[in-house]
């Protein structure tokens, strides 16, 4: 079970809380407000450190007693691509592969350490061999999506999830993710059929059936005011009785509102959003002072957790990304996307897609900075 953690961490510290403007109680009833966002990292910042050369020196001896055991090698990836040695760490990966081809730690490994150094059409040969060395299995598809989404490419990370969602199609999650990446590249209509199937199997967890209900109250409220500006009143209206039966709480105009997903099972990855006033809304402490409220925390793995502020206090919003903790033996690792709305569902709505990676349990990155004025 999680423990309460109300103290401030990591970049909220740094930052201060620096407040601007206030946030005094008459500030939420002050004319309209004007929301802006900062992107800030995709991955906590790390300090090479030195080498150690007795402890490459011992997984090395280690590697050669039993080359299949996949733990040495890890470790001895990991420690020197932590100590900046990144073809070191390839050439160490590539051997270990050798050993392993059908694991996709090592696969996707490959493909880190050769996007780290800037090798971006091998890396992406070398993240393909991970569908190619298992073509059924929906995780390898998935983890493929992922790496395709955080390069731009979503006609590719389309094509993966649709295979994930032939493979499993019973994986709501899955059909939430693929219909996110589905109107991401304005295919709206299908993104709704996706998320309307969601919706309506009452076996689906909780946990992505709001998340749906939400998406998909945004595609209604679209088509909503494309109606009315065609001067559709029946159109609009049948929308706006769709719309309510979704009974999304804070309705479909929002300040603010925020999504996290992530790329492996058996992983908990937390939403972190620190208020103006310093409050910091996450899974043990669910609803602001202001009204912010965080939906649900899924601790079995790939999400989505969601944020929403309908009416955003004046002064800094900051989103954090914490990985809790997993149950994998292998590839602690979690990476995935936080998307921001701001003026949700309003003329001036804006939409911004942050990806983030973490490399173990326990780390923190600060994605994003919202200002409020």
């Amino acid at each position: 079970m999680k423990r309460r953690q109300l103290g401030m961490r990591g970049a909220a510290a740094a930052l201060g809380l620096v407040l601007l403007g206030g946030v005094a109680a008459g500030d939420d009833v002050a004319p309209a407000r004007r929301l802006s966002l900062t992107a800030w990292d995709r991955e906590p910042k790390r300090t090479p450190g030195a080498l150690d050369e007795a402890r490459v020196k011992q997984l090395r001896d280690e590697i050669e007693k039993s080359p299949k055991d996949r733990a040495p090698r890890m470790a001895l990836v990991k420690l020197l691509t932590e100590a900046r040695q990144l073809e070191a760490a390839l050439t160490e990966a590539r051997a270990w592969r050798e050993h392993d081809a059908y694991d996709l730690v090592v696969v996707r490994l490959i493909g880190d350490l050769l996007t780290e150094l800037g090798r971006k059409e091998e890396a992406r040969r070398a993240y393909s061999a991970v569908v190619e060395l298992l073509p059924g299995d929906p995780q390898a598809q998935r983890a493929l999506a992922t790496v395709l989404k955080q390069s731009g490419d979503l006609e590719g990370a389309h094509a993966r999830l649709s295979a994930a969602a032939r493979a499993r199609p019973e994986d709501m999650r899955i059909q939430f993710e693929l219909a996110d990446v589905a109107n991401r590249l304005g295919r709206a209509d299908e993104a709704a059929t996706l998320l309307e199937g969601v919706v309506a199997r009452g076996d689906a967890a909780e946990a992505v059936r709001y998340p749906a209900k939400q998406r998909l109250a945004q595609i209604y409220a679209a088509r909503r005011r494309a109606a009315l500006a065609a001067a559709d009143s029946a159109r609009a209206q049948q929308l706006e009785a769709d719309i309510a039966k979704l009974a999304v709480k804070g309705g479909i105009e929002n300040d603010l509102k925020v999504y996290l997903t992530w790329d492996t099972d058996r992983s908990d990855v937390d939403l972190w959003v620190t208020t103006p006033r310093g409050e910091k809304v996450f899974y043990s402490h669910k609803e602001g002072q202001g009204g912010e409220a965080l939906f649900d925390d899924v601790t079995t793995g790939y999400g989505p957790e969601s944020f929403t502020a309908q009416k955003a206090a004046r002064g800094a919003y900051l989103v954090q990304v914490n990985y809790y903790g997993t149950g994998r033996a292998q590839f602690a690792e979690a990476r995935g996307e936080v998307v921001v709305i701001l003026n949700e569902g309003k003329p001036d709505e804006q939409r911004h897609v942050l990806p983030y990676r973490l490399f173990d349990p326990g780390e923190t990155v600060t994605v994003a900075k919202i200002d409020v004025r």
